[in-house]
């Protein structure tokens, strides 16, 4: 139980990461820089809070391969950012893609964890429970 109540709180911690990424953006896409510095700053909170060598190494590959991505179809007319500063795409896209995909990473981490944990639950149950009719029939 005491596992259970763990993974609900860093499911809770993970969707309100999110979700203060996504209104940060939202409310500050017009000033480049001070978004900048607030993705910078929850960047660096998530990266503190999940920091194994995976983590890491997520936040970076999804903040190059993101930004690199956007800027190809920026070029390419796919769309375009109403305040870019850099190759078409703002400042604070990088970051912000990084971390929204460690976010993403750790939130499927938690449901796969909460998913097994809810399997075994199950199993155990299938196996007491045809335990206990076993052993009535002797």
């Amino acid at each position: 139980m005491k596992h259970s109540k763990q993974l609900w709180n860093e499911l809770v911690r993970e969707l309100v990461a999110s979700s203060l990424l996504a209104a940060s953006i939202v409310l500050l896409w017009r000033d480049n820089l001070l978004l900048f510095i607030v993705v910078l700053v929850e960047g660096l909170a998530a990266l503190d809070l999940w920091h194994d060598r995976y983590d890491l190494g997520f936040f970076l590959v999804v903040a190059m391969l993101g930004s690199l991505a956007e800027a190809v179809f920026v070029h390419f007319g796919v769309w375009r950012y109403a305040n870019p500063t850099l190759l078409g795409v703002p400042l604070w896209f990088p970051l912000a893609f990084g971390t929204s995909g460690l976010i993403g990473e750790r939130l499927v981490r938690t449901i796969t964890k909460m998913w097994e944990e809810a399997s075994s639950s199950d199993a155990s149950s299938r196996l007491l429970s045809s335990k206990g009719a076993f052993g009535s029939m002797r």
